[in-house]
């Protein structure tokens, strides 16, 4: 099939750049919008009415192709794998206010079996005719009817704008085309519903299939990072992509002036790094580039489990295809990533790229796992005890689709090599947190040890004292020249040792000796994490006042003797 003339492209092109209102501004004012319109890619078009409103973009529903507006019900008339008469409403009466003749074209040359699954869910068919058995008959009560012969009658839980979107089509489709019209409704009439509705839903994934939305079973793949999840495998890629961008920085000259595509979910969610490296494109290299992320985009949303029908499913598959893309870089570029992440761009498939980044974060996802199934697992209140910080963080890893954690926020996407450095920070405190517990403590499976005995002051109960509380308390037992144990302090003690463990005033910042503490324990890869939470905690505690044991938690405190 021959694809729009090349001055279309163009012109589609420049569309596609701009923001949806003022894409529509350019629509409406142009000499020809009904081509405009229908070269805009299905997708494009969806996203436009998604984030514009359709109300104020009624041009595109007028113009519309019926493989778009296929494309649109595709979307938009379902609740994930069932056809929703209210939201087909939604669709189907926007499309007859901007233009009735639509609605009619779509049911004489759309999909069969979507035009008879919306059919026979919004109506109601009946035949009174010499020919037609007694079963098919109207029932004894005013029924609809365009004819004499087809009686229509709005079944209770479809919204009025579905039924007069589909009446007033059915009878400008009789008035042009009567076997047409009475063939359509003859099918209506002896359809079973549950095949009716399983082939219109087979053929509805295989065209969004077509379209970048595959089936969840082959979405799911684009979180199989295979052996990009391998730190060794992305160093080999990372070589091989250095060279082969090297090259192509060398051979080209400054990018051309111009702008690629407006994207639903912005570049600069992702950091700068990416979008830098995209405004480093030409605007033919960014168009190709922001299409594949797009397209890869469609694969996280379907593996998401989101709602097609909704914007922010679109943004946020999209968000996480950005992200990853924007690791990918980092990953492959390493400290060249800025200086080539045009060339880099060029070079390396877009789905390459992304894998490199997915791996990156599925190599963390894998050593969470692997935590949460061993010393997490073997010891009472393991994941229970650990901190807020290191909780969050390691649940958002453990989601079927792994993300980025911390305390109060929302899990997102990791965007950022820091979110990796900050994963692995969490990680690695985890693991040293656990060789402590269980080596040094000698805690097991009923998760007690004996300074648990009595319980420190104001605790609520043994799942009340975290792990870093835990560790620190040891810490500070060791400054004070005893075992390292975690023994609660009375508050001189917490005192004495706050005086070892933190330096300076205002605020105190961890002293070295806390760093050289935790090596000796063990505790090195966790030292940064607890130093951290105690200074958070007490930095702001004047040097020679003692810690009231009602307030701290960093600490494993009794009440004074």
């Amino acid at each position: 099939m021959n694809g729009p003339p090349k001055d279309l492209v163009a012109r589609r092109d420049r569309l596609l750049a701009l923001p949806p209102l003022a894409r529509i501004e350019a629509i409406e004012s142009a000499r020809d919008p009904r081509e405009l319109v229908r070269a805009l890619p299905a997708q494009d078009l969806f996203l436009t009415l998604a984030e514009a409103g359709i109300n104020d973009a009624l041009v595109l529903l007028e113009h519309a192709s019926v493989p778009q507006l296929e494309f649109l019900f595709d979307l938009g008339a379902w609740d994930r794998d069932a056809f929703d008469p209210a939201r087909f409403a939604r669709w189907i009466g926007a499309v007859a206010v901007a233009n009735p003749d639509r609605v009619a074209r779509w049911l004489s040359e759309g999909d069969e079996a979507a035009v008879l699954l919306a059919l026979g869910r919004v109506f109601q068919v009946f035949k009174l005719d010499e020919s037609s058995e007694p079963a098919f008959w109207p029932p004894d009560r005013p029924v609809p009817t365009l004819d004499g012969t087809y009686y229509l009658e709005a079944r209770d839980d479809v919204p009025e704008e579905a039924a007069a979107a589909l009446w007033e089509a059915l009878a400008r489709l009789r008035s042009t085309d009567s076997q047409a019209y009475e063939a359509l409704l003859e099918q209506v009439l002896w359809a079973v519903p549950a095949e009716r509705e399983e082939e219109a839903y087979e053929r509805r994934a295989s065209r969004l299939a077509e379209k970048g939305f595959p089936p969840f079973d082959e979405a799911i793949e684009a979180w199989a990072a295979g052996p990009a999840a391998d730190p060794e495998f992305r160093r080999e890629a990372s070589r091989r992509a250095l060279v082969a961008a090297s090259a192509r920085q060398l051979a080209s000259g400054p990018p051309d002036a111009g702008a690629g595509r407006h994207l639903p979910a912005p570049l600069d969610d992702a950091g700068r790094a990416l979008a830098q490296a995209v405004a480093g494109l030409d605007p033919a290299e960014q168009r190709r580039v922001l299409s594949d992320l797009l397209r890869l985009g469609n694969r996280f949303a379907v593996a998401g489990l989101g709602d097609l029908a909704e914007l922010e499913t679109h943004r946020e598959g999209l968000r996480i295809a950005l992200s990853h893309a924007a690791l990918g870089l980092h990953e492959l570029g390493g400290a060249r990533a800025a200086a080539l992440g045009p060339a880099l761009l060029a070079t390396v498939p877009v789905p390459d790229l992304v894998r490199a980044g997915t791996g990156a974060v599925m190599q963390r996802a894998e050593r969470a796992r692997r935590l949460d199934a061993g010393w997490l697992a073997r010891v009472a209140g393991g994941r229970e005890r650990l901190d807020p910080e290191s909780e969050e963080l390691l649940n958002a890893l453990l989601l079927p689709r792994p993300a980025f954690g911390a305390p109060g926020v929302a899990p997102r996407p990791f965007r950022h090599p820091d979110d990796l450095a900050a994963a692995d920070e969490a990680l690695d405190a985890i693991e040293a947190l656990g060789s402590f517990v269980e080596q040094r403590l000698g805690v097991g499976a009923d998760g007690r040890w004996p300074e648990l005995d009595p319980l420190p002051a104001a605790r609520g109960g043994p799942l009340d004292l975290d792990w870093p509380a835990v560790a620190l308390t040891a810490i500070a037992r060791a400054a004070l020249g005893g075992p390292p144990r975690p023994a609660p302090l009375d508050p001189g003690e917490a005192r004495r040792a706050l005086e070892r463990l933190l330096e300076g005033e205002d605020p105190r910042r961890p002293a070295p000796r806390l760093f050289a503490l935790a090596a000796e324990l063990g505790l090195e890869p966790a030292a940064a994490h607890l130093a951290r939470r105690l200074a958070d905690e007490l930095s702001e505690l004047p040097p020679g006042e003692a810690p009231d044991p009602r307030f701290v938690r960093s600490l494993l405190l009794r009440w004074e003797d």
